[in-house]
């Protein structure tokens, strides 16, 4: 009877692991594409050919597998790759493939403060951007649409792609979410500024074809994906002469987020809106709010002199 061969067994691995984010712990299909590719790197470069090479794992392998990938990746992509092995050891041990928590031997990845702050828009900046797209052409009406699912309400490149004219609910003034980040649908408020301008773009700029996604390629007609949504938003960054460190969709949701912050809301009325799971996950945009924080800091006391 043939052995398996290392790669074939590697690929059983990898099969049990997909199907246990996506049924059991129910990520997005691009988070288990992302921790799928960390993964299989992982284990052609320790290198394990069955689960049961696993156990043969020490911390010493897990720290020299990560110093080695320092060398091509930022701290910020270094710690989602130790993220995602992390997760991995603990599936690992719940399988019996290992008897230790592994998991707790994956280091800690230092990332300085300026790795985490995100960048956003000024109130200014984010005017010019909307202003920006001719909507007395069809591509500028889908645009504005595009940009204002994402400015207003915090949507994800991907989210808004996935957009389909039955999520529309024009009655109840809210918009169905199938297809987030975490896998679980919800809604979002259909704001009037963000319906008005998906009313008119479904009027008078969309193609008339039998595709339900709300936002479409023109030539040749087809569904947008996350990229092309994100794409719309580089060019009219570019157009407008704004830079910023990492142009794209996410941008927005970042400035929507950051601009509650200024205006008073709350940490946790932000992550309700920005559907995270976590508060922490949240967090991050407490620096924004400047003001607050230096209402809340007290003068440093002088010196007294008798």
């Amino acid at each position: 009877m043939k052995k398996s061969s290392p790669i074939l067994r590697r690929q059983e691995i990898l099969q049990a692991y997909d199907h246990y984010l996506r049924e059991v712990a129910g990520l997005s299909l691009k988070t288990c594409d992302n921790h799928a590719r960390d993964i299989t790197h992982f284990l052609e470069a320790v290198p394990i050919g069955q689960p049961t090479e696993l156990a043969k794992l020490s911390p010493v392998d897990l720290t020299r597998y990560l110093t080695a990938r320092s060398a091509d990746y930022q701290p910020a992509s270094l710690r989602q790759v130790a993220g995602s092995l992390r997760q991995f050891l603990r599936f690992a041990q719940q399988q019996g493939w290992t008897n230790q928590p592994l998991n707790l031997a994956v280091p800690r990845i230092a990332c300085g403060a300026k790795n985490d702050l995100p960048a956003y828009l000024s109130q200014q900046e984010l005017d010019l951007l909307l202003d920006s797209w001719d909507c007395s052409r069809a591509q500028g009406q889908r645009d504005l649409a595009i940009g204002l699912c994402l400015a207003r309400l915090g949507m994800r490149a991907g989210e808004v792609a996935a957009l389909k004219l039955e999520d529309l609910d024009w009655r109840q003034g809210i918009l169905r979410l199938n297809h987030s980040k975490n896998g679980h649908p919800g809604t979002l408020p259909l704001v009037v500024e963000v319906g008005e301008s998906i009313a008119k773009y479904l009027r008078a700029g969309r193609p008339a074809c039998s595709y339900r996604q709300v936002f479409l390629f023109h030539q040749p007609v087809r569904p947008m994906d996350g990229r092309a949504i994100s794409q719309v938003i580089e060019r009219a960054l570019r157009r407008c002469g704004i830079q910023v460190p990492r142009p794209g969709a996410h941008l927005l949701r970042h400035t929507v987020a950051s601009h509650l912050v200024q205006n008073g809301a709350s940490l946790k009325e932000v992550a309700d809106l920005l559907r995270h799971r976590h508060l922490n996950s949240a967090a991050l945009y407490a620096h924004v709010d400047v003001a607050h924080l230096r209402s809340a800091t007290q003068p440093w006391p002088k010196e007294v002199r008798l």
